[in-house]
């Protein structure tokens, strides 16, 4: 049976939510998909507290959380089931979610310059990247999105495709995908023919999306990738959990801060 498509959006009030849900409405439109709102509210209450004046704050943590979520889907939503909120981590709340009878696209914001891009690999976004098997949509919100023309898929021949996945979400955005270009990044010393391999049976397999391929290579590989990511507008870069983008400290560190946050390059990560 086919799965239902349902899109999770992790809502934290910020002054871009705005921009988040309205992707979040957009795309829903877009893949014919149920959307659930999910806000963590905070669990911290003073220490010397006693269990009903505790009890009591959580309440009113959870029904402010509440009356705040409803307010900002309000008129876009209809039902108590498309919201949810929790105290507990945004990792346990997904997984508590899930549910065999949907394909979950987890859409998170991406906000925040100077030392929070150091930190980034301790954000709640970067948790479910590395940690969770859902689909997940990285998006700068200090602008408005608009669902990708175009798709930038950076692989490596060490870490195969997870083509499930993948084709998934390219027949779920059937008609929207126009182009899919598989990329790689070969560093000094490394086995070019390979990645020129991988690279073409890629091209070949998807050639229904217009496909194409594109090699960087060298000392300047980093700049040769963002320039190019420049000029081409309209496109959403992919990444796959646990590949060296993600988890080589230098490649992580170029692909998050120089694509995605400076870049305002929209990111999927689709799991390993």
């Amino acid at each position: 049976m086919d799965k239902m498509n349902r899109i999770t959006v992790l809502v934290d009030f910020s002054e871009h939510s705005k921009n988040l849900v309205n992707f979040a409405f957009g795309l829903s439109e877009s893949i014919k998909a149920k959307v659930l709102f999910i806000h963590k509210y905070t669990s911290m209450v003073p220490g010397m507290t006693d269990q009903d004046t505790r009890d009591e704050i959580m309440r009113t943590n959870k029904e402010e959380a509440h009356a705040k979520l409803w307010k900002l889907v309000k008129n876009r939503v209809f039902s108590e089931d498309s919201i949810h909120v929790s105290p507990k981590p945004i990792l346990t709340i997904l997984n508590e979610l899930k549910a065999d009878r949907y394909f979950d696209w987890v859409l998170a914001g991406l906000k925040g310059t100077g030392a929070l891009k150091r930190l980034f690999i301790g954000s709640t976004t970067v948790s479910i990247i590395d940690n969770s098997d859902h689909l997940t949509i990285a998006v700068p919100i200090n602008m408005p999105i608009s669902i990708p023309r175009k798709l930038l898929v950076g692989v490596n021949p060490l870490f195969p495709l997870n083509q499930h996945q993948f084709s998934n979400m390219l027949r779920t955005l059937a008609g929207k995908v126009q182009e899919v270009e598989f990329f790689s990044i070969v560093k000094d010393g490394e086995n070019e023919d390979k990645a020129k391999d991988q690279l073409n049976r890629l091209r070949k397999e998807y050639d229904a999306y217009n496909s194409s391929i594109s090699l960087f290579k060298g000392e300047d590989a980093f700049n040769g990738l963002k320039a190019y990511l420049e000029k081409t507008p309209d496109s959403f870069l992919v990444l796959q959990q646990g590949s060296r983008s993600l988890q080589d400290k230098l490649f992580r560190k170029f692909m998050i801060n120089e694509l995605v946050y400076s870049g305002q390059t929209p990111l999927i990560v689709i799991s390993k």
